[in-house]
């Protein structure tokens, strides 16, 4: 990564900031400390494990060394390169979907597939779910992380979606093992064709999942209907902090990067939306500092614990995968075009 994305280790954890109805206060952005990237080093054959070429991509000490095998390789130290298989070239027997789930988990926490692991995403619906066998809906169920977090609330009976198949197939399996009465079967889902078949929530959940619908606002009226009185819809996304800053070359990288094509709004066309929808928007902030400080902890903790993980060749494809993805993802917050939306808003 480069050297203005590599952030000095804490000693513990970002502290978790928990919505209260006040203002809620930013997390600090530091300066980088001052440190040499690690180099890679190579055996006395020549080789060097994809560990070392791991650390040196990611601190960009070689940030060309990964290529597509047959493209050429725009760095001269051929030897720090990382080649990457279309998922068509994995030998027969590589199952690239618990592969996915292998690095996620390892990189976020079990269960779940992005940051903000713990009391940051269960304390969310909390204050708005207080009533006795209160209903919550996840939109963002990722590996089933979450769900179980907030079904240790006795009171609380949810239920789980999923846009990802693969995902949403561990995330069902995971917590039927979990066996806990009060939590439903997790499905997977489209946005464009979500039916709540007639059932009202008390919180309804989603994380980073709207942006790739094209038509938000048919989505968020389906969700608005699926709201019992007070009931509250609390998400996070990724928009824009102008409508016309979706151009340049960070957000062609990021655009190309992601799974689901982007169509991010502005944040004014959220507020605009939420409100035109007759909900009552309750919190509605810009958390980008914050999510950028959750991405950064979790992936030094995960390259500080490299020499425990052992790779095969759909480990890696899947591990690069999930860091291009996140780096682009970086780079478009820290361009200050591309924000992250914290929204909560109540049903009248």
């Amino acid at each position: 990564m480069p050297d203005h994305l590599v952030r000095s280790k804490p000693s513990k954890p970002p502290k978790v900031l928990r919505p209260t109805g006040k203002p809620r206060k930013k997390a600090a952005v530091r300066k980088p400390a001052a440190r040499a990237a690690p180099e890679a080093h190579a055996k006395a054959d020549g080789y060097i494990p994809f560990r070392e070429r791991f650390r040196a991509w990611w601190h960009g000490v070689e940030p060309a060394a990964v290529v597509k095998k047959g493209q050429k390789a725009k760095t001269t130290y051929t030897k720090r390169l990382i080649e990457l298989d279309d998922k068509e070239d994995l030998p027969p027997q590589a199952d690239w979907g618990a592969a996915r789930t292998r690095v996620c988990d390892q990189i976020w926490g079990r269960g779940y597939i992005g940051p903000g692991e713990g009391n940051y995403v269960v304390d969310t619906a909390r204050p708005f779910s207080k009533r006795p066998e209160s209903l919550v809906l996840d939109l963002s169920a990722g590996l089933g992380g979450r769900i179980e977090e907030i079904a240790r609330d006795p009171d609380v009976t949810i239920t789980g979606m999923e846009r990802d198949p693969e995902f949403a197939d561990v995330a069902a399996e995971r917590v039927k093992q979990d066996g806990r009465r009060n939590i439903r079967p997790v499905t997977s889902y489209t946005p464009e064709r979500l039916d709540l078949a007639g059932l009202k929530y008390d919180c309804i959940l989603a994380r980073e999942d709207f942006f790739s619908v094209e038509d938000k606002l048919a989505l968020l009226g389906t969700l608005r209907n699926g709201l019992r009185q007070k009931g509250c819809l609390a998400f996070t996304d990724f928009v824009l902090a102008e409508a016309d800053q979706n151009e340049g070359e960070v957000m062609r990288e990021w655009h190309q990067t992601e799974p689901l094509t982007p169509k991010p709004w502005s944040l004014d066309e959220y507020r605009n939306a939420l409100e035109g929808l007759n909900l009552n928007v309750v919190e509605f902030e810009d958390d980008s500092d914050y999510f950028r400080e959750l991405v950064l902890h979790a992936w030094r903790r995960y390259v500080d614990s490299l020499e425990t993980v052992s790779f095969d060749r759909t480990l890696v494809d899947a591990l690069m995968g999930e860091a291009q993805l996140w780096l682009h993802r970086l780079r478009a917050i820290e361009s200050g075009q591309l924000r992250v939306l914290r929204a909560i808003a109540r049903a009248r």
